[in-house]
């Protein structure tokens, strides 16, 4: 069965949202389901946008100054935003093709694999954050606001951010497909540790070649993940970076309403803000730790390399190339993580990063209110 057939779902569901612009079967009605997709979605997001805009006074604060620069910042961050990732995906959409051909090719190296199972859980963690988000979000809107505005505005950018949300999942997909293809290899690497282990006892010429043609298979796969690194960091790079950049700006911004809240005395409102804003370091967390989850795996492929029995390696000359050439490839390869255009690392410090812009906000009001 081929790779899309096992993600057909999960391809159609990112294609109703306009986050997959392809066709795999190049078929005439599968481009014209696209091309729908992607008209209902551009009409729909330019029509709510194009309502903030002319219903201002309903959704953006104008109760002073500094919160009306916040609300209107927070909308034009989201207009650039939207409309740029919308582009990215159009431009990026023949690379997302390629994508899905190269796990293909990794499946037919290694069919054994349970590869359905990464439809389903990634499907689960989908629905899961989405009702996550929909429950702080829609009760904050309607039982925590007092205001018509404050709740108009929580609906609107709570479909907005969503829907950013739902962007940042569709790369988690990808991210969590590359490791498992390293974490299958690794696996398959340990079937190959306990071949030379019986092999260096009882092998001959028969063994040897099955376990050469086996490290062969697992060198053309890592090979494969390779060049799905980089066609994931050209796919996403200015995702990744746009997206990081404007749940920094979100948090901090919200940070102003938490803060005012303190001061004001409705410190129940601003504590349930705060777990509105969970979703957004989740949202990221789940990133962060797909990405560690490749670097883990992509080390552990030299510690199980450098495991291969070293007295079989001895005696079949061929064996021992093979898995010194295995070494240096990964020795001399980039750093196998994924890098948003090569600025910015996807590591935990850009937690540290929020943590401290957080306090370092709230220090701020405290002492501009004193």
């Amino acid at each position: 069965m081929a790779i899309v057939d096992r993600f057909s779902k999960v391809i159609i569901f990112y294609q109703l949202l306009a986050l997959h612009w392809f066709n795999l079967r190049r078929k005439w009605v599968g481009w014209l389901e696209v091309a729908l997709y992607v008209t209902l979605n551009f009409s729909l997001i330019t029509a709510l946008l194009y309502w903030i805009y002319h219903n201002e006074e309903k959704v953006i604060f104008t109760g002073n100054w500094l919160g009306y620069v916040v609300d209107l910042s927070k909308y034009l961050l989201m207009v650039f935003t939207h409309y740029s990732l919308f582009l990215e995906s159009g431009l990026h959409g023949s690379i997302l093709r390629n994508v899905w051909r190269e796990l293909d090719q990794i499946v037919r190296l290694i069919p054994r694999a349970k590869w359905a199972r990464q439809q389903r859980a990634h499907l689960v963690t989908v629905g899961s954050f989405l009702a996550y988000i929909s429950w702080w979000e829609l009760t904050f809107a309607y039982y925590v606001c007092k205001t018509d505005r404050g709740t108009t505005f929580t609906v609107t950018f709570w479909i907005l951010f969503t829907l950013l949300h739902l962007r940042q999942l569709q790369i988690l997909l990808y991210t969590n497909l590359l490791g498992f293809c390293l974490a299958t290899l690794n696996a398959e690497l340990g079937w190959t540790i306990e071949l030379s282990k019986g092999a260096r006892r009882y092998g001959g010429r028969r063994s040897d070649g099955q376990i050469c043609g086996h490290l062969h298979t697992l060198m053309d796969a890592f090979a494969r993940t390779e060049r799905l690194l980089d066609l994931l960091n050209h796919a996403f790079g200015y995702s990744f970076t746009i997206i990081k950049l404007i749940n920094h700006f979100y948090i901090l911004t919200d940070t102003y309403w938490i803060v005012n809240g303190f001061i004001g005395g409705e410190v129940f409102n601003s504590l349930y803000l705060e777990c509105c804003l969970s979703s957004k370091l989740i949202c990221l967390m789940l990133n962060l730790h797909s990405n560690e989850r490749i670097l883990i795996e992509c080390r552990r492929i030299q510690e199980l390399l450098h495991r291969v029995d070293l007295g079989w390696q001895l005696r079949c000359d061929r064996g021992w190339h093979m898995v010194q050439n295995f070494l240096l490839r990964l020795r001399y390869s980039q750093p196998f993580a994924v890098t948003a255009l090569s600025m910015f690392r996807m590591d935990y410090s850009v937690m540290m990063e929020i943590a401290f812009n957080v306090t370092a906000s709230i220090s701020l009001f405290i002492q501009a209110s004193g």
